[in-house]
């Protein structure tokens, strides 16, 4: 793990974060700031930005930051369910734009007032990320498929203790 100074001079988000490049601000306390997308693709669309300059890889972060966070993205979804009205908003921890630790919260608008399952007849798969994540279903994987995929996983973590 390497982490970076409080300020990275060429990083936009550090930029933003000591105001030398404009933003929208929803939130701010001391450790992070709180702006709205500047390319949403929903209303509300918000991006939680450290202030202090970590890689964008979370959950590499030492404990401290990463569970300060969720708390923070908690609060940040609460705001956005009250000033937008929806019921719930999508965090989504990504970070292959800038490198810079932050998160994306989505309110998920058009959702009803009551929990039903809600999800998209498009099926799809990627070998290879593609500059976005999803969270639609892929094709149904045969229980013997997953287990080749476990079992990597737990060849590789034997050892090691998480």
């Amino acid at each position: 793990m390497v982490f970076m100074s409080p300020n990275d001079e060429n990083c936009v988000f550090c930029k933003i974060v000591k105001g030398d490049i404009p933003s929208v601000k929803i939130y701010e306390d001391d450790e992070f700031i709180a702006i709205l997308d500047i390319n949403p693709n929903t209303e509300g669309a918000t991006l939680l930005i450290s202030k202090q300059h970590y890689p964008s890889y979370i959950v590499d972060i030492p404990e401290e930051p990463y569970t300060k966070f969720f708390e923070r993205a908690r609060k940040i979804a609460k705001l956005l369910e009250k000033g937008l009205g929806v019921k719930r908003c999508a965090i989504v921890l990504e970070g292959m734009g800038i490198n810079h630790a932050h998160l994306k919260i989505y309110p998920l608008h058009g959702i009803s007032e009551e929990w039903h399952p809600v999800e998209a007849e498009e099926r799809v798969y990627f070998k290879a990320y593609p500059g976005y994540v999803s969270t639609q279903l892929g094709p149904q994987a045969s229980l013997e498929e997953l287990e080749k995929v476990a079992n990597k996983i737990r060849e590789a973590t034997s050892n090691n203790k998480l």
